[in-house]
């Protein structure tokens, strides 16, 4: 997937979360779409346990929730493509899921990188 097709796909879905992964993308952050789709309920069993133990760690996190009851809802597709914008060196780490056929964006969360939250017990 080209970068400006993620921006466009983004930017058809409101919120401050696509937004701010649009200008992740706009500033020239790394990103990947993964190729081979996962199964909806897994994404929902496996984002569910991460939004748990990330809140529990106090990291910071953006549309996490919001991003695991669309989940919820999209589960008539079957099955996700993943996709991440971010690397080790960016604040922010954005977790993608777009419809199997990439038409769209299903959901989008982000999780802080920085290391002061990561070091949290």
């Amino acid at each position: 997937m080209e970068r400006d097709t993620l921006i466009i796909l983004l930017s058809a879905e409101d919120g401050d979360i696509y937004e701010s992964c649009r200008d992740a993308l706009r500033a020239g952050y790394d990103f990947k779409v993964f190729d081979g789709a996962a199964p909806v309920g897994a994404l929902v069993t496996a984002y569910r346990r991460r939004e748990h133990h990330t809140r529990t760690r106090g990291i910071r996190m953006l549309g996490f929730v919001q991003a695991v009851n669309r989940l919820i809802s999209a589960e008539e597709l079957g099955e996700l493509l993943i996709g991440q914008v971010g690397g080790a060196e960016t604040p922010w780490f954005f977790q993608l899921f777009l419809a199997p056929d990439a038409s769209r964006v299903v959901a989008c969360l982000a999780v802080s990188q920085d290391r002061e939250d990561a070091s949290r017990p």
